[in-house]
């Protein structure tokens, strides 16, 4: 399934919760880092845009998570519109 195909609870996951508003933002940027967050559903995602590192959160449900989380860290410094046509197996 493509990544800006996912859903949690009903809702895409894709493109993650961005901590700040930035115009234009959605899917723009540079994937810098990836990490699971301990005891949650969260993927906690670091983006570089304009030159400064963003951070985003996504939902993700525990029979998917480990594979979205690999296939993300694979793709660390590409595009972010390209990460969300990725295709994640699980």
């Amino acid at each position: 399934m493509l990544i800006n195909k996912m859903e949690w609870n009903g809702l895409l996951i894709w493109p993650p919760h961005w901590t700040e508003e930035i115009p234009n933002m959605v899917e723009r940027g540079i994937l810098k880092n990836v990490e699971i967050l301990p005891l949650t559903d969260l993927i906690k995602i670091d983006a570089i845009y304009a030159g400064r590192i963003l951070m985003g959160l996504m939902f993700s449900k525990e029979e998917y998570q480990s594979s979205l989380y690999c296939k993300l860290k694979e793709n660390i410094g590409k595009p972010l519109e390209e990460v969300g046509n990725i295709e994640v197996n699980f």
